[in-house]
């Protein structure tokens, strides 16, 4: 409650009852205006280029020494740092050229080759490897993909635009089972070492032979034998090995003009069970409403997982 008073004793105020109907109503078109209005303010790279002439470009440059690149990188990153804001978390510099670097506590082999399965085998819209060196700590260049992420604008995205991206996830999801695995292991990272699934657990675990191994390995952390019994249904099941993302946080999908404009963080992709890259776009989503109305749109007839979803959500709650 508060109160309202005029600088003059003598003037009425108005009625609260013009107040509140006033509020209902213009929060109310507020949401319309939404509908119409895409969200334009995510930051372009400072060169737009096509993917193609990308690439053409990468193939030039890497005809120039490393010990030369490497110290343009470190040029670039300088520039980086006075030109653009501050690095993400410390870890991710904005670089001219439409170019992003970050460190690593840890080689970043895995996203390395991931990104280039992705390069190869979809048309998936995501960063393209540049180059990798050795500082202080593993430096990854790749390329930059306009916009800002799903957890900065998902509340400006129409309702068209959502049942859009809901669909284009799901294309993502598919697109990514046509990744042959090369690995000699049926459940490991993008290059056949152990997987690294953040949202679970901060430590690697793996390769696996079999389903079975697999999920020994997820009920061996739960806390509680009654989240045991209750999983044990689902991971009696077998489950064919398809590459995914493993960590489609919304903060990883970026979105330009209200379209899905790429995703990004690559590090945790590997060789998972079948329902894995359905389910575990649901982890990041589940405090927001919002955006866990878009992700579980993905999860369709011809792609529903709801035993293994309710499975998982048993293991959220148990780490």
């Amino acid at each position: 409650m508060f109160d309202m008073r005029a600088q003059n004793a003598n003037l009425s105020l108005p009625d609260p009852f013009l107040i509140r109907t006033h509020f209902r109503l213009t929060a109310s078109l507020h949401l319309f205006h939404v509908g119409d209005v895409s969200p334009r303010d995510g930051p372009r790279p400072s060169l737009s280029l096509s993917r193609k002439s990308q690439m053409n470009l990468r193939y030039l440059w890497h005809f120039v020494p490393k010990v030369i690149r490497v110290q343009c990188y470190r040029v670039l990153i300088k520039i980086g740092e006075l030109v653009f804001p501050p690095p993400f978390a410390g870890y991710l510099y904005r670089l001219p050229f439409g170019l992003y670097a970050r460190r690593s506590p840890c080689p970043p082999s895995n996203e390395v080759e991931a990104l280039r399965l992705v390069e190869q085998y979809t048309l998936i819209p995501s960063p393209l490897f540049v180059d990798e060196y050795q500082a202080e700590t593993p430096v990854l260049i790749m390329t930059a993909l306009p916009g800002k992420s799903l957890v900065q604008v998902y509340h400006r995205l129409s309702h068209p635009q959502r049942a859009q991206l809901s669909k284009d996830l799901k294309n993502v999801l598919l697109q990514l089972r046509h990744v042959p695995n090369r690995t000699l292991h049926a459940f490991a990272n993008a290059h056949g070492g152990p997987l690294n699934e953040t949202p679970l657990r901060l430590e690697t675990y793996g390769p696996f032979e079999l389903i079975s191994d697999f999920n020994a390995s997820l009920a061996y952390r739960c806390k509680r034998n009654e989240t045991k019994e209750k999983i044990s249904k689902v991971h009696a099941r077998q489950y064919r090995s398809f590459f995914t993302h493993a960590n489609l946080h919304p903060r990883n999908i970026i979105i330009e003009n209200g379209c899905l404009s790429g995703i990004v963080n690559w590090d945790s992709a590997g060789f998972y069970p079948e329902y894995w890259g359905f389910t575990n776009i649901m982890y990041g989503a589940r405090w927001n409403r919002a955006i866990e109305s878009i992700m579980s749109d993905v999860l369709t007839e011809d792609s529903s997982y709801e035993e293994e979803l309710a499975a998982e959500k048993l293991l959220w709650s148990d780490f």
